[in-house]
């Protein structure tokens, strides 16, 4: 069964149970209008009947019941059954009270109202009776009407449950249809026609957000993959070409030992590469683990890690202390890949500055800063302006540097001058 035709009986049902209730309400008070009516007539022409006048028109009848339980006068021309509690309310007069009763005399639904009294000052009991035929036939076509025309809302509201339910889930068929196309082909250029403020709207906005999302999502893997393919291809391809030469075993010995070199660093790029990528390739998925940091202590300890790695270069450092909630392990390596990138462009001799300040972590090196041309893509994966292209690595240090402030929250950015270039990389959970 489909949501749509659930959808339909439902409100269908929700409306008939309304109808029903709504009539039940109406039968109910109907019933009591019109019975009120025949206890208020019996109760009035109670005293009429004691006091032994008769309305020749009148359609009521009554009985005289002494103390004693047998019946003085009578209008009916047929004896009436005397119970046990009419003699009661007979034989205590008025003290007796009263109470109406419903009853059948010779095949006719009858009211009857039984009133103590006293009928020429003894105890007795006056018997009204009224036929309950007119109020039944009133009652039999008030209940005609109300299944009449409660059948025929109920009809009635169900079409129109059917026409709202197609409707309403109008949008909600555009949206299936698109994801059964998104599906089926791949395509995830696909959008639906999202308007209006209420819930259906909201609910296409969301889904275009998905879609939009996912396909930059699909688009950067697949980029990744190319981008990566290509990047492996060179340190792969050079290393087998230096193992290949030391299988034949032509080479001279020191050539053997230069291509174990060459080999050597093409699988150490090989290694960062591949290292590089696996933290892009993470991305959003990351899971930080977060935890108070000195970031001056941890920019200290990265600093001197650099030096190691590169004996010659001068690292000039000020470090305020600072303190923020950040991934140690992820910041450690943004921060890394700043300094050897400073490393890479500044000149032998030429101070790199390390500056932490207020939850920036600032690195400016003396080089020959970065082309205005370059500026906008230079945290872009893979991306290599046309000066550095002849210098290692594979345009991926400074998108990690990007990741991993976005990852916290943050962002990098770049300044450029004549003088060398200063990246900052803001942690906006400083404290």
């Amino acid at each position: 069964m489909s949501f749509r035709v659930r959808l339909t009986l439902m409100v269908a049902t929700a409306i008939a149970i309304t109808v029903a209730a709504a009539s039940a309400v109406v039968w109910v008070v109907a019933k009591h209008q019109l019975r009120s009516g025949v206890d208020q007539t019996l109760a009035a022409q109670a005293p009429v009947a004691v006091a032994g006048h008769n309305d020749p028109f009148s359609q009521l009848y009554y009985v005289i019941l002494r103390g004693d339980g047998s019946v003085e006068r009578t209008t009916i021309p047929f004896a009436v059954p005397i119970t046990a509690r009419a003699r009661q309310v007979a034989a205590a007069g008025p003290d007796g009270g009263y109470y109406f009763t419903d009853t059948t005399l010779k095949g006719t639904h009858v009211r009857m109202l039984v009133e103590g009294a006293v009928d020429h000052g003894q105890p007795a009991a006056v018997l009204t009776i009224a036929s309950l035929v007119p109020t039944d036939h009133a009652l039999a076509r008030i209940r005609f009407w109300i299944f009449l025309i409660g059948g025929m809302g109920v009809a009635a509201a169900a079409a129109l449950a059917a026409f709202v339910a197609a409707a309403a889930l109008k949008p909600i068929q555009r949206l299936t249809k698109a994801a059964e196309n998104v599906a089926a082909t791949g395509d995830l250029t696909q959008r639906v026609d999202a308007t209006g403020n209420d819930e259906l709207g909201r609910l296409g906005r969301r889904f275009n957000g998905m879609l939009a999302a996912l396909e930059e999502s699909v688009g950067r893997q697949r980029r990744l993959v190319a981008d990566a393919s290509h990047e492996l291809r060179t340190p792969l391809t050079a290393a087998r070409t230096n193992v290949d030469l030391l299988r034949e075993g032509k080479l001279p010995e020191e050539e053997q030992r230069h291509a174990l070199d060459e080999a050597s660093v093409e699988l150490d790029a090989l290694t960062t590469l591949v290292s590089d990528l696996v933290e892009l390739a993470r991305g959003e998925e990351r899971k930080l683990r977060v935890e108070d940091v000195q970031l001056d202590e941890l920019v200290e300890g990265v600093v001197e890690r650099a030096k190691s790695r590169a004996p010659t270069a001068t690292f000039v450092t000020s470090l305020t202390p600072t303190k923020v909630r950040v991934d140690a392990v992820l910041l450690e390596r943004a921060v890394s890949n700043l300094l050897d990138n400073a490393v890479k462009y500044s000149p032998e001799g030429a101070p790199i500055e390390v500056i932490v300040r207020d939850g920036d972590v600032i690195v400016a090196d003396h080089g020959p800063g970065v082309a205005a041309e370059d500026m906008p893509r230079i945290f872009d994966r893979f991306y290599r302006a046309a000066a550095s292209r002849s210098k290692p690595g594979a345009g991926l240090g400074l998108a990690i540097v990007r990741e991993a402030a976005e990852a916290h929250g943050g962002h990098a950015s770049v300044e450029s001058s004549p003088k060398g270039a200063r990246f900052t990389l803001t942690l906006p959970a400083s404290v």
